[in-house]
């Protein structure tokens, strides 16, 4: 049966259906248009933009990528965590559009197409749907847009009404503001996140550049017409914003505290901000008058599984990546939960080096945090915290050393041990509080060396456990005094792990490493001979297995033990060979011990231009663990003091280095010491009395960090430079001899293509030469 059409305004039929017609009659079509503007005049509040009190602050780039958005991304999502301002930017956006808006708020709604209708003034007809009404109204615009307000607690309706206009009506866009996208095809998420943070430490006029701080002026001068940010206040004011994680609703919530406390008195009371961020203006609706209110409305639409996730991570307080969240969720693979999560904007993803890592918004991790106490989930997660650390740490505990790869996991969650050291030292359970501090003392961070603390080693040495975990922590002890000078505590601490050793004999990496620890206490304790009998037993134990860097790092122990008693000749070949294995694993930043050595052998021979290359190689590999460099910026103080090129300069990095050896208590080798105290004379002598103390004063100042990159520039010429190149320049022009490029010379050599040009550059210039090929034709004659 063929339905009849019908005026749209009257509901007669219409005679002629041919030609589109709507309606009947020219009257019913004035009708009509009547109808409408009277709708639109009297449609809900919600219909009109929401015109706000207060100032728009920031967010200049935000608002300019999307109006850059091209037409085609006709459905665009403002997607952020509770108080990120999603709101707020999309009314500062559809104010400077001059086409049709209608804006639809949806925090309150419980039906998407009905709050749709009232919003764009929509005539509901004869013979047609809310729907169809709806449709019609949009359609009679050119480019109309419509936002769709607070979407998160609606969203599987939310999408199947936008996708469906998105496909009726042509012309329209579509602008959502939620917690979530709407994951539907053609949808461009827009993130919303942290306001601009200035640096910790900016001064007023740096920090006034930022969002953040901006924000926190204006609302702070909204409530206190005399505030005003200047030298008393800026640095706590800053780091208000950063430990708000530059969140707007936070930073105005703390900036409206103003009027009964300072911003030192703010900053002071972060630490329970659930309960001071609640004074948010009386105008706005229930979820943004607290911090607390904010985010409980997200929390609240999780699911079961998703709410445990959340309080249980929050425990943690620190980073983690897929493997960690896995063991604290209880689950197989956590890859859904967190990505549910972070599509929720209750988790952070950041990628660095090819990593994954999760965080949670501060915020939200002291509110989840709560829930966790509340749901008495704070043990269960230091167990599982406990029991993650232990299935990485154990199964290496019968090595020589760990596996790289099993240190870069603890690196990369070096914030979770704290809590498995403490949680298993309340349980009393020392076997796995050994494994804990085993982890501890196997992981760095930029801003500490490896190694356990003192205190904690001694301690757990007090406590019961099993043979095999002692002799483990015992040569941990060792190598804890050894580095800090204490050769005959050291020696001791050894001789104790070489017994127990001994007694089980089965585990040949474990043996070899005492023997080894203990070797390098007995060379310096006056031993030497016996020093030697030690290395070749550990270097025959483990000659005889696959552990190409336990080889390595054997020895190029060895080697450095063997230079510091004068052996330069026989410590050439081993560090060679330890050179040669480290680089066969592929593995560059496992160089640095090795190069250093390598360096050091350099300097004994007077070869000091070769000696300042090794060491700035050795810096440049080993640039993740900034904190185990110390030495080598003493060593490339050394070459040149050598060189004679950079006294200045070699005075402010041994300055530099050792103000870490006094922070950390690292003691120099007596061999390495009169070096140093040789160097420094020869820097007095050559000096005046004021640019001598400026290059001190320049290497107390210094952050490690700061003295690296200092080492890595303005590389200096030698002054004694014949013409003669480097052995790692020779080396690097015989690969070029061979047709290698520089990235395939690196892969080869196990450092950057960087550093191979600056090798090519360097023989080059030594040899007069002016091209790569050049160089290439005088490596083929001069080398067999």
């Amino acid at each position: 049966m063929t339905a009849i059409a019908a005026c749209v305004t009257c509901g007669d039929p219409l005679t002629d259906t041919a030609t589109g017609r709507r309606y009947c009659s020219n009257a019913c079509r004035q009708r009509a248009y009547r109808e409408r503007s009277s709708a639109r005049d009297d449609s809900p509040h919600d219909s009109a933009l929401p015109a706000p009190l207060d100032t728009f602050v920031g967010r200049r780039e935000e608002l300019a990528a999307l109006a850059r958005l091209s037409p085609e991304h006709r459905l665009v999502s403002l997607v952020g965590p509770a108080g990120a301002g999603k709101t707020r930017l999309a009314v500062q956006y559809v104010n400077k559009r001059a086409d049709q808006t209608w804006w639809t708020s949806l925090a309150s709604a419980s039906g998407v197409v009905q709050t749709i209708y009232h919003a764009v003034g929509a005539l509901l007809l004869p013979n047609r749907s809310v729907r169809d009404a709806v449709i019609a109204e949009i359609e009679q615009h050119k480019r109309p847009l419509l936002v769709l307000d607070n979407c998160e607690h609606l969203l599987a309706e939310v999408a199947d009404v936008a996708s469906d206009l998105l496909a009726c009506c042509p012309r329209l866009r579509v602008l959502v503001t939620s917690r979530e996208p709407l994951r539907l095809a053609g949808e461009q998420v827009f993130a919303v996140g942290e306001l601009d943070l200035p640096p910790a430490g900016s001064g007023v006029t740096e920090a006034l550049r930022y969002d953040a701080v901006q924000l926190f002026g204006d609302r702070a001068v909204s409530v206190d017409r005399s505030f005003e940010i200047d030298a008393s206040n800026v640095a706590d004011i800053v780091a208000v914003c950063r430990s708000l994680d530059g969140m707007p609703l936070a930073i105005e919530l703390a900036a409206r505290r103003i009027t009964v406390l300072s911003p030192a008195d703010v900053l002071a009371r972060l630490g329970d901000r659930l309960a001071l961020l609640t004074a948010g203006p009386r105008a706005s609706d229930d979820r943004h008058r607290t911090l607390r209110a904010a985010i409980g409305w997200s929390y609240d639409l999780l699911s079961d599984a998703e709410q445990a996730a959340c309080r249980r991570l929050a425990v943690l307080g620190v980073p983690f990546d897929l493997g960690v969240a896995s063991t604290i969720c209880d689950v197989p693979d956590a890859l859904d939960l967190l990505n549910s999560l972070e599509q929720k904007s209750l988790l952070v993803a950041e990628r660095t080096s090819g990593h994954t890592t999760f965080r949670q918004l501060e915020s939200i991790r002291l509110y989840c945090r709560e829930r966790a106490v509340e749901r008495g989930d704070v043990s269960l997660v230091a167990d599982r915290v406990v029991d993650w650390v232990c299935s990485v740490v154990e199964p290496e505990i019968s090595s020589f050393a760990p596996s790289p790869s099993v240190v870069l996991r603890l690196d990369r969650n070096i914030g979770l041990l704290e809590l498995a050291v403490t949680r298993t030292a309340e349980l009393g359970d020392w076997p796995r509080h050994v494994l804990t501090i085993v982890a501890t003392a196997w992981t760095s961070t930029p801003r500490g060396p490896r190694g356990a603390p003192t205190e904690l080693l001694h301690h757990a040495l007090t406590q019961p456990m099993p043979a095999s975990y002692r002799s483990v922590l015992t040569v941990l002890a060792a190598t804890h005094h050894r580095v800090r000078g204490g050769w005959h505590v050291t020696r001791t601490f050894a001789q104790e792990s070489l017994a127990i050793e001994r007694a089980a004999a089965s585990r040949p990496g474990t043996l070899a490493r005492a023997l080894e620890v203990l070797a390098s206490a007995e060379a310096h304790t006056g031993n030497p001979g016996l020093a030697w009998q030690y290395y070749d037993e550990a270097v025959a134990l483990l000659r005889s297995t696959d552990d190409k860097l336990a080889r390595g790092v054997l020895l190029n122990s060895y080697g450095w033990t063997l230079l510091q008693h004068g052996e330069a000749d026989l410590a050439a070949p081993l560090v060679r060979e330890a050179l040669t294995l480290i680089r066969l694993m592929g593995l560059p930043h496992m160089l640095n011990p090795a190069l250093h050595t390598a360096g050091a052998i350099a300097l004994a021979r007077k070869s000091y231009t070769e000696a300042v290359e090794v060491f700035r190689e050795s810096l440049e590999v080993g640039s993740e663990h900034p904190m185990d460099q110390f030495y080598d910026l003493e060593g490339l103080a050394l070459g040149l003091v050598g060189v004679g090129s950079d006294d200045e300069r070699a005075l402010s990095l041994m300055t530099a280095a050792s103000v870490v050896r006094t922070r950390y208590d690292f003691r120099a080798e007596p061999y390495w010491q009169e070096l140093l105290d040789e160097a420094r004379s020869v820097c007095r002598s050559r000096i005046t009395a004021g640019r001598l103390r400026a290059a001190e004063s320049t290497g107390e100042r210094m952050s490690l960090p700061q003295a690296i990159s200092y080492a890595m520039t303005a590389r200096p010429v030698a002054e004694d430079d014949d013409g003669t190149i480097s052995a790692r320049e020779l080396h690097v022009a015989t690969l070029v001899a061979e047709g290698l490029t520089n990235r395939q010379i690196g892969q080869r050599l196990g450092i950057s293509p960087h550093t191979v040009a600056r090798h090519v550059t360097h023989a080059r210039t030594k040899l007069g030469l002016r091209s790569r090929a050049q160089l290439a034709v005088w490596a083929g004659r001069h080398t067999p």
